[in-house]
């Protein structure tokens, strides 16, 4: 299982399209099982939206992601 490090919006986004392209969902599929409308998945796509956490944990599941935090030492 691929892990990814995700340190800002970008990355978050770049991870999220990635993964939806890769499961051929559309933005607004994504937007319709998410309860989003499309304009909202397009910008966070974009990195150009601050996102709730409810939502991320909403995407993560539909797109096959487990979330976790990792203390830094």
């Amino acid at each position: 299982m691929d892990k990814n490090i995700v340190n800002n919006t970008e990355d978050l986004a770049k991870i999220l399209k990635m993964r939806r392209h890769q499961l051929n969902i559309t933005q607004k599929s994504l937007a319709e099982l998410c309860d989003l409308s499309h304009n909202g998945i397009s910008r966070i796509e974009l990195g150009q939206s601050d996102v709730q956490l409810s939502t991320i944990l909403k995407m993560s599941k539909i797109l096959g992601f487990k979330i976790i935090l990792e203390m830094e030492v």
